[in-house]
């Protein structure tokens, strides 16, 4: 049975598309009607019960969240595509974490900056936006920006000279932020990395 992908476009749901694409496994993209609130119908939130994209079923298992999505591919299909470490391995230890990080670590203050501390079609209007949360979540997003850097030093990717699937959420997290204005021109390790991830054609094939 081939994976379904439930998503629609300029989501989260691009990043499990390039996952895919990547690991070269068969799955249908299934388009979430938002205008007409085709998210909040019975049928999806038994999917995501948060009615919220991308939610993926592989086999029968239902998965939301992206982090948990990615996860899942990573550790289900990514071995056999030398796209996720093996078991027991200090890599698999990384790769684990930075994964999760992505959406835990990076994520959250970045898009705060966004919201607040910059002008692009995502960010809050002028009059909502609160100076002192753009000041604080740009100091949370350095520290977190200092130690993705100090991962890379010496390194290739995250864990070495092999692209994973954890440099995959981690650069698909960046580069949104990228298309919004972040800079990366006090981390030119970290922005070195993030050109060489984005560079991969699958990212060009995935929606």
């Amino acid at each position: 049975m081939a994976i379904e992908l439930y998503s629609w476009p300029r989501s989260s749901g691009s990043r499990v598309c390039w996952a895919l694409e990547e690991l070269g496994v068969p799955y249908r993209y299934v388009e979430v009607d938002g205008a007409n609130k085709a998210n909040l119908e019975p049928a999806y939130l038994a999917i995501n019960p948060t009615g919220k994209v991308p939610a993926l079923v592989d086999d029968g298992q239902r998965f939301f969240e992206t982090v948990a999505i990615l996860l899942h591919l990573a550790q289900k299909y990514g071995m056999d595509k030398g796209l996720w470490p093996a078991p027991g391995s200090p890599q698999r230890a990384d790769a684990a974490s930075w994964l999760v990080w992505s959406g835990t670590g990076l994520a959250p203050p970045m898009m705060e900056v966004v919201y607040h501390g910059m002008d692009s079609p995502f960010s809050y209007a002028p009059a909502d936006r609160s100076a002192a949360a753009a000041q604080y979540n740009r100091s949370q997003l350095d520290r977190m920006l200092g130690a993705l850097q100090g991962q890379l030093a010496g390194r290739e990717y995250l864990t070495g000279a092999q692209f994973t699937m954890a440099d995959l959420a981690c650069a698909s997290t960046l580069a949104f932020g990228a298309t919004c204005g972040l800079s990366l021109g006090d981390y030119p390790g970290t922005a070195d990395w993030l050109q060489r991830c984005t560079s991969r054609p699958a990212r060009s094939r995935a929606r």
